[in-house]
C-alpha cells in the first residue's frame, strides 16, 4: 500500500519543545503533507505527543457538546508542515462570488478536500482524505484504504457503506442519476465494487482504468461516496416517507429532494454553494447559513482530519465567508477596498490601481504564473447546422489564416502588459508533451497571408461593404456570441473580432450571460465558443482530456461528431476517420500506466494530432495571475512566488488554506 514517504535525509530538525507560533519553518514553494503522523517521523525524526484543538472548539467540549480532539481525529490523520511557520487560531477567511449556485474558486477551495491529493511535484498522488491505495498489475483493480476512526463534520463514522450508499444507491440508480459518466463506466460497463471491510474497497474495471486514481487526486467529483446516515432520508429503498418529505420542501418526488441535495459536492464549480445547512462534510469548513444578503457562513469542521506538525488540529481559521457581489466590476473594486482576506481572482489589468491602494487597504498583492495552454482559446463549429458555414468552419486553411489574422503581440500588450506569452492554443512548457512548433503553430501576424489563403478556399468575392461572401453568395458573417466570467477574455476577444473584419470576413462580438452561452452551445447552433484552456498533464489525464479532443471541452466544437463518438455510434453524426483516430488515440493513452513509457509515447503521439489539426485557436499562454491577501494573513504564497496557478490542480488548494491564519496584532 502506498505510504507518504521521502527517501531524502532529514528534512528539518525541530526542537523537542517544538516550534512556537509564527516561527519560521523554512523555504518552499508548497506547504508539505504528510499520510499519516508515523510518515511524519520517518522524515523529520520528530515524533507528534499530543494533539491540540482550537479554543472556539475547546469551549464546547468543556460545556460536553463535543468528545476532546484526540477522539474527533482519525487514529492516523494527515500531518501538514506549514509553509512558514506554526499559525494561530482564530478568525475569518472572506472572499467573493458573482454566483449564487456555482463557482466562487476563493471559497470553495477553502473548503475543498478530495480523496487524494497532489504532492508538491505537481505530479504524484499521495492520500489525502483515503490513507492510501493498491492498483493491480493489470490496471483493472483500484483498492482504497480508508483511515481509521475518521468521522463526519456531526461526528458519524466515514465508513465503506459511504461508498457502498453513493455507487449503488445514487450513482447507478436510474431513478437518481440521468446518465453516468464515463469514468464510473469505462467499457460502458459498470465496475465491480467490493467492500472488504469498514475502511477497505476495492473497484474492478472490465478495462483498464489508471486515470481513476489521479482523477480522485485531481477533481472532487470523482470522491465516489456521500454520507449514507443523512442521505438515506431522503432515498425512497430507506424511507418510505421520502416523497412526502420532497413534497414538504417542495419537490416533485424523493428523487428531485435528493439530488438536490447532493448538488453541493457534484462538481468542483458547486462546492461551497450549500444551502441547508448540517449536511455532514469531511471538508475543512461546513456550512453555517445564508444571510439576507445572498453571503454564505461556515465554521470549522470539528471532526477535521489534519493536524500540523506540533499536532495543533487544523484549520487554523474559525470561520469562512462567501461574499456575494453583483459583478466582475464590483468584486474588483471591494477587493481594492481591502475587504476580503484574499482574492485570486484579480484583473491584470487592475494590478497598478492594487499597488496604489495596498497600504490604504491593508493587503498585499502577489503575482503567480497561471499555467494554462491558453488564456481565451475559440473554436469554430464543425458540425455547424448551416452546411455551407459547415463546410468553411471543416476547411483547415479557414482556420489558418483566422489564426495568423490575429495579432497576439498586441493583445499580450494592450492587455498583459507584455507579461504574458502570445502563443497558439498548446500544451505549457512543463508538459511532457510539449514541443515548441505548438505554441508557434499558425501564431505568427500575417494577414497578407491570411487574406490569400482565405482567396485560396474559395471566399474571394465581397459585398458592397468589403465582406468576404460565402460560395452560396451570403455574407459570411461569424456571430460570436460568448460568456466572459473574466474581463480579459472580453477584450481579447473584442481585438479578435477587429482583426478578422480587417481580413474581410464579418464578425460581431456579443456578450451573453453564462446560463445563456451553456445553452447556446448544449444546442449545437453556435459559430464559435471560447474559453480559457485549462490543461497540465496531470489534468489532462484525469478527466480534462476533453478540451483537447471533441468536443474540445468548454469551447463546443462538435457536439454531433463528441455525441457519436462518446455512444458507441448510437446518437449524433458519424465523424470523419481523423477525428475518430484522434478519439481512438487519446482512449488508448487513457489507458497507459499513468508516467509509463506507453503513456509518454501515445501522449506525445495525441497531443502532436489534436494541436496540429489547430481544431482551436489560441491567443495567449502563462499570463501573471494577481494574487491580494491581507497583510496579517500568513503562511500563504509570498510576493515573488514560484508556484503555479492552475485549475487541473484546484488552484488554491496546492497552498492548502487550511494552513493559513492571521497574525495578531496586525
Amino acid at each position: 500500500m502506498y505510504r507518504k514517504t521521502l527517501a531524502l535525509a532529514l528534512i528539518i530538525l525541530l526542537l523537542c519543545a517544538g516550534l512556537a507560533t509564527g516561527q519560521t519553518i523554512n523555504d518552499k514553494t508548497y506547504p508539505q503533507q504528510y499520510a499519516s503522523p508515523q510518515d511524519y517521523e520517518m522524515s523529520s525524526g520528530v515524533a507528534i505527543g499530543s494533539y491540540q484543538e482550537a479554543p472556539l472548539l475547546a469551549e464546547r467540549v468543556a460545556a460536553g457538546e463535543l468528545p476532546p480532539v484526540a477522539e474527533r481525529l482519525p487514529m492516523q490523520p494527515v500531518v501538514v508542515e506549514p509553509l512558514d511557520a506554526i499559525g494561530a487560531y482564530g478568525g475569518e477567511l472572506a472572499a467573493p462570488s458573482t454566483s449564487p449556485t456555482c463557482c466562487g474558486w476563493d471559497v470553495s477551495e477553502m473548503v475543498m478536500q478530495k480523496l487524494f491529493t497532489i504532492d508538491t511535484d505537481l505530479q504524484s498522488i499521495i492520500p489525502n482524505i483515503a490513507y492510501g491505495y493498491e492498483q493491480s498489475d493489470d490496471l483493472t483493480q483500484l483498492t482504497i484504504y480508508l483511515r481509521a476512526g475518521h468521522k463526519w463534520s456531526d461526528g458519524h463514522p466515514f465508513t465503506t457503506e459511504d461508498f457502498r450508499f453513493w455507487f449503488e444507491d445514487v450513482l447507478w440508480n436510474d431513478s437518481v442519476t440521468g446518465g453516468i459518466p464515463g469514468e464510473w463506466r469505462p467499457g460502458n460497463e459498470k465496475p465491480l465494487l467490493e467492500i472488504i471491510d469498514e475502511t477497505t474497497l476495492r473497484y474492478t474495471f472490465s478495462q483498464p482504468h489508471p486515470s481513476m486514481i489521479v482523477r480522485m487526486a485531481s477533481n472532487p467529483r470523482h470522491r465516489g461516496f456521500r454520507a449514507a446516515h443523512y442521505f438515506k432520508q431522503f432515498h425512497i429503498d430507506y424511507n418510505p416517507d421520502a416523497d412526502e418529505l420532497a413534497a414538504e420542501a417542495g419537490f416533485d418526488g424523493w428523487a428531485q429532494l435528493l439530488n438536490a441535495r447532493l448538488r453541493p459536492n457534484t462538481a468542483t464549480g458547486t462546492t461551497a454553494t450549500d444551502t441547508i445547512p448540517g449536511i455532514p462534510s469531511l471538508n475543512t469548513f461546513v456550512f453555517v447559513e445564508e444571510d439576507s444578503f445572498g453571503n454564505k457562513h461556515f465554521e470549522r469542521n470539528p471532526y477535521f482530519f489534519k493536524v500540523d506538525i506540533e499536532g495543533n488540529q487544523l484549520p487554523y481559521t474559525d470561520r469562512l465567508r462567501r461574499i456575494l457581489v453583483e459583478d466582475l466590476q464590483v468584486q474588483d473594486l471591494r477587493a481594492i477596498a481591502g475587504e476580503y482576506s484574499h482574492f485570486g481572482w484579480g484583473k491584470l489589468l487592475s494590478v497598478p490601481t492594487y499597488r496604489e491602494n495596498e497600504e490604504a487597504g491593508e493587503y498585499r498583492t502577489a503575482l503567480v504564473t497561471y499555467n494554462r495552454g491558453n488564456e481565451y482559446s475559440m473554436m469554430f463549429n464543425l458540425t455547424h447546422p448551416d452546411p455551407v458555414k459547415r463546410a468553411i468552419f471543416n476547411d483547415l486553411r479557414f482556420r489558418q489564416a483566422m489564426s495568423i489574422a490575429i495579432d497576439r503581440s498586441e493583445i499580450n500588450e494592450l492587455i498583459y502588459f507584455g507579461l504574458a506569452t502570445p502563443s497558439q492554443s498548446a500544451p505549457t512548457p512543463d508538459s511532457s508533451f510539449y514541443e515548441p512548433w505548438m505554441t508557434e503553430h499558425f501564431a505568427e501576424f500575417d494577414p497578407d497571408r491570411a487574406n490569400e489563403l482565405l482567396d485560396e478556399i474559395g471566399l474571394d468575392q465581397r459585398d458592397g461593404d468589403g465582406f468576404r461572401l460565402q460560395p452560396d453568395g451570403e455574407t459570411l458573417f461569424i456571430n460570436m456570441q460568448v460568456a466572459v466570467p473574466e474581463e480579459a477574455w472580453g477584450k481579447i476577444a473584442e481585438l479578435v473580432v477587429s482583426y478578422w473584419n480587417a481580413v474581410g470576413v464579418k464578425s460581431q462580438l456579443k456578450l451573453i450571460e453564462r446560463s445563456l452561452y451553456t445553452e447556446l452551445r448544449g444546442t449545437g447552433a453556435h459559430d464559435i465558443a471560447g474559453w480559457g484552456l485549462d490543461i497540465v498533464d496531470i489534468g489532462e489525464f484525469s478527466g480534462a482530456v476533453g478540451n483537447i479532443r471533441p468536443n474540445w471541452g468548454a469551447r463546443a466544437g462538435s457536439k454531433l461528431w463528441f455525441d457519436w463518438l462518446n455512444s458507441g455510434g448510437e446518437r449524433g453524426e458519424e465523424p470523419p476517420e481523423d477525428i475518430k483516430q484522434l478519439w481512438d488515440l487519446s482512449e488508448a493513452w487513457l489507458q497507459q500506466p499513468y508516467g509509463s513509457e506507453s503513456y509518454l509515447e501515445l501522449g506525445k503521439e495525441f497531443h502532436n494530432m489534436t494541436f496540429g489539426g489547430l481544431y482551436q485557436i489560441g491567443t495567449i499562454q502563462r499570463p501573471p495571475q494577481p494574487l491580494l491577501f491581507k497583510n496579517s494573513l500568513k503562511n500563504t504564497p509570498p510576493n515573488d512566488t514560484e508556484g503555479l496557478w492552475s485549475f487541473s490542480y484546484r488552484q488554491w488548494v496546492m497552498f492548502m488554506p487550511e494552513q493559513w491564519y492571521f497574525e495578531a496584532g496586525m
